[in-house]
C-alpha cells in the first residue's frame, strides 16, 4: 500500500454484471449536454465520479481518523463515500450494459439491471430467475400482454382506497412503509415503493436456497446464520448491497423538470392498473463493507419534500409547495400513520373538520381539506457538515444541467468498531444510553438515522426507551427517538423452524440471524409445490 492513503477501493466489474431489461426504461436524465462531453470547467466535483460502487472507505484512513479521534472527518469522508454510491448506482450504461464515459451521458441506469426484492422472494416460493434473465412476474401477479409488452414503465402496485389493499398482488409492499402505514403527498396520492439487490447479494441468496422458507429452515437447522459477502478492498470486491425506492405520482402542476422520473402502472379503485408518472422523492442504500459488518447506510431524498424552495422561471420567481406537507397548515398533526387496515373518515364538527382512524386511540385529527395529505415533519435535521457536500454536489450537478441538483443526502450510519458486541436489552440488564446507541453492536456513529419518505411514522419525538430496545423490554424512562437504520435492521431475522401445534413458521431468536435485511423473513414463503409441515 502506498504512504498516500486513498480513500476508496471500488470495484471495477459492477457494470459488466449489468443487464438491459426491456419492460424497464431509461432514466429521464435531464440532461443536454452531448454524448461524451462534459463541463468541468464550470464546477468541478467534489468526489470522484466512477461507474463503480466503493468497496468501502480506505481502511487505514478510518482507523488514523480513529486514532486520532477525528469523527466528524470521518464522517465526512463516508458522507463523500456515500455520493459515490449513488452516483455510481446511476450511472449511465449502453444496451450491453457497459458504462457510458460520463455520468452525464445518457443511457440506461445501472440499477436497472439489478433484481427486484419480489423477484427474488417469489410470491410461489420457487427457484429465482437467472440474473441475465428478462424481469418477469415471478409469481407477482399475471400482467397483461399490453403491459408486459410495454418498455416505457416500471411495474407497481398501489390501491388508493382506504381499504381493501390487495395484499396477496403485493408482496413486496410497494404501498405500505417497513412496519407501518401508507404516505400521503399533497396531492392526496399514495407513495409507492421498491427494494433491489446487487448481484453479489442475489448470488449469496440463490446459492444458500434462502429465497423461500423452505430453503431458510435447511440452512439453519445445524444453526448456521445469514451472513452476505462484505466484499473484499483490497481485491476490489464488491459485498451485498440493496436500495430502496420511494416514488410519488407526477400530477400536472407538479415541477416535473425536478425530479429523477420514470413511469409505472398504479392500481387503481376498480383493480385495473393506470399508467402514470412517477417522481423520486426518496433513495436508500444499504452495503455490508469489509469495515461495516453492520453495514453502511445511506440515504437521500429530493429537496423539495419539505422544503419551500424558490424556482426561477422566465425572469419571475415561484416559490414551490411541498410535497410532503403543507407550511400553510401550523396547525395540522404531523406524521400520522394510516396503518395497512385501518380505515379513515373526514368528518365536519362544530368545531372544525377533522380525521377519524380506525383502530386510533386518538378521537379526532383537525383536517384542512377532505383529501387525506400526510404531514410530513423530520424530528432531527440534516447536519451542516452533510450540507456542505450537499450544496458542493448541488452545485456540480446543476453546472451540468443534471436533475440530480435536486436531491441530497440526508446523512451516513455505519459502525465505528464494528467487532464489538451489542448493548445489553433485557428488563433487567439494560443501560442507557449504549442499549438504544448500541443496540446493533459496532458502536455506530449516529444513533439515529431516517428518511421521511421511508420512515415517516417513527418521526414521534418523545417516546419510551423501550421502543429502541431490542426485544421492548419494559422501560418507565422517556427518551428522545425517531430509528435507527442499523437498530431497526439488526433485528432481522431468518426462518429455523415450524410449530406442528399451532400451524406456524418459527423464526430465529438470535438478533443478528437476518444479517441485517429483513427481505429474509418479510418477503420469504413456503415453497407452494411442496405440502406444508402440517398439510392443508
Amino acid at each position: 500500500m502506498n504512504n498516500k492513503l486513498k480513500t476508496y477501493r471500488r470495484k471495477p466489474s459492477i457494470a459488466k454484471n449489468i443487464f438491459f431489461i426491456p419492460v424497464l426504461v431509461a432514466l429521464f436524465f435531464s440532461c443536454d449536454k452531448k454524448e461524451g462531453h462534459n463541463d468541468y470547467e464550470k464546477v468541478k466535483s467534489p468526489i470522484k465520479l466512477s461507474a463503480e460502487i466503493p468497496v468501502d472507505v480506505n481502511p487505514e484512513l478510518q482507523a488514523k481518523l480513529k486514532e486520532e479521534g477525528d469523527i466528524y472527518q470521518l464522517n465526512e469522508v463516508f458522507n463523500e463515500y456515500s455520493w459515490q454510491a449513488f452516483v455510481a448506482v446511476f450511472w449511465p450504461t449502453d444496451k450491453k450494459g457497459n458504462p457510458k464515459p460520463n455520468f452525464t451521458d445518457k443511457g440506461k441506469a445501472a440499477w436497472l439491471g439489478w433484481k427486484e426484492a419480489f423477484q427474488v422472494y417469489r410470491q410461489d416460493g420457487g427457484v429465482p430467475a437467472p440474473w441475465e434473465s428478462k424481469r418477469d412476474d415471478g409469481g407477482f401477479i399475471k400482467f397483461t400482454n399490453e403491459i408486459v409488452n410495454d418498455t416505457t414503465a416500471r411495474i407497481f402496485l398501489s390501491s388508493v382506497t382506504p381499504t381493501g389493499r390487495k395484499r396477496a398482488k403485493n408482496v413486496a409492499d410497494e404501498t405500505d412503509q417497513a412496519f407501518a402505514g401508507k404516505l400521503y403527498d399533497q396531492n392526496g396520492n399514495v407513495v409507492v415503493y421498491e427494494v433491489l439487490m446487487n448481484k453479489e447479494e442475489y448470488d449469496y441468496v440463490v446459492t444458500n436456497k434462502l429465497y423461500n422458507i423452505n430453503g431458510q429452515i435447511d440452512f439453519t437447522k445445524n444453526g448456521a446464520i445469514a451472513d452476505f459477502p462484505a466484499g473484499d478492498y483490497e481485491k476490489n470486491a464488491l459485498g451485498a448491497v440493496e436500495i430502496k425506492f420511494a416514488w410519488k405520482i407526477l400530477e400536472k402542476d407538479d415541477h416535473k423538470e425536478r425530479y429523477y422520473r420514470n413511469w409505472g402502472y398504479i392500481e387503481g379503485k376498480d383493480g385495473k392498473l393506470i399508467k402514470k408518472e412517477l417522481g423520486m422523492i426518496g433513495f436508500h442504500i444499504s452495503q455490508k463493507t469489509p469495515t461495516g459488518k453492520q453495514w453502511v447506510w445511506s440515504t437521500f431524498e429530493q429537496i423539495d419534500n419539505l422544503d419551500q424552495n424558490v424556482m426561477e422561471k422566465d425572469k419571475k420567481k415561484k416559490v414551490i409547495h411541498p410535497s410532503l406537507t403543507d407550511p400553510n397548515c401550523e396547525i395540522c398533526p404531523v406524521n400520522v400513520d394510516v396503518s395497512n387496515g385501518t380505515t379513515y373518515t373526514h368528518n365536519t364538527g362544530v368545531h372544525g373538520d377533522y380525521w377519524t382512524i380506525s383502530g386510533d386511540t386518538t378521537d379526532k385529527y383537525f383536517a384542512n381539506s377532505d383529501v387525506m395529505k400526510t404531514q410530513a415533519k423530520r424530528m432531527i435535521d440534516i447536519p451542516v457538515r452533510v450540507q456542505q457536500i450537499n450544496q458542493k454536489m448541488q452545485a456540480y450537478f446543476k453546472s451540468q444541467n443534471s436533475v440530480f441538483q435536486y436531491y441530497q443526502l440526508i446523512d451516513t450510519q455505519y459502525p465505528l468498531h464494528q467487532n464489538i458486541s451489542p448493548d445489553s436489552h433485557t428488563e433487567e440488564g439494560y443501560k442507557l444510553p449504549g442499549s438504544i446507541t448500541n443496540k446493533s453492536g459496532g458502536e455506530p456513529n449516529l444513533a439515529y438515522l431516517t428518511n421521511i419518505t421511508m420512515e415517516t411514522f417513527f418521526q414521534g419525538g418523545n417516546q419510551s426507551a423501550s421502543n429502541f430496545m431490542e426485544d421492548n423490554p419494559a422501560s418507565d424512562i422517556t427518551v428522545f427517538g425517531t430509528e435507527s437504520c442499523i437498530g431497526c435492521h439488526s433485528s432481522a431475522t431468518i426462518y429455523t423452524g415450524y410449530d406442528i401445534k399451532t400451524k406456524t413458521f418459527t423464526q430465529s431468536n438470535n438478533q443478528l440471524s437476518g444479517d441485517f435485511s429483513w427481505l429474509l423473513s418479510q418477503k420469504a414463503v413456503w415453497n407452494k409445490k411442496i405440502p406444508k409441515p402440517w398439510g392443508k
